[in-house]
């Protein structure tokens, strides 16, 4: 049985995201990393395998990056401020949109628990993104 090989996303052909969509993208995944009151190494782990699987460290240099991340990390917010830690993902378009509410959820489970603060969030991000968690037939 052969075994399938993940290939990284590319950026040759379709949108190169620009630094303030990953710096959002970022900002995003250290909210829900704090959404259970505890940020944890797994999650800066599991954020970094998803920027590197998109191709994204490549592009705009993991220490940056995870330098960005730590940041983000420092300024805790809680559940009543989410809506001002929000404002910079409504710049996104299709694809940063997409990559931010996949990387969020990653993140939510790095831990290996998925929290009620988590799923709450979740369920604020996938709307102010615009992503349907149904698939249109």
């Amino acid at each position: 049985m052969r075994q399938s090989k993940f290939v990284p996303t590319t950026y040759g052909t379709i949108e190169q995201p620009v630094r303030c969509t990953v710096d959002a993208i970022i900002r995003g995944a250290a909210l829900m990393a704090w959404a259970d009151g505890k940020p944890v190494a797994e999650e800066r782990i599991t954020l970094a395998a998803v920027l590197r699987d998109h191709g994204i460290l490549e592009l705009h240099g993991e220490q940056a990056l995870l330098s960005s991340y730590d940041e983000a990390i420092s300024q805790r917010h809680v559940d009543g401020e989410w809506d001002a830690a929000l404002e910079p993902l409504a710049t996104l378009g299709n694809h940063g949109a997409v990559i931010a509410g996949m990387t969020a959820a990653h993140v939510a489970v790095a831990d290996g628990v998925l929290w009620p603060q988590e799923v709450a969030l979740l369920r604020i991000l996938r709307e102010r993104l615009g992503i349907s968690t149904r698939s249109k037939r």
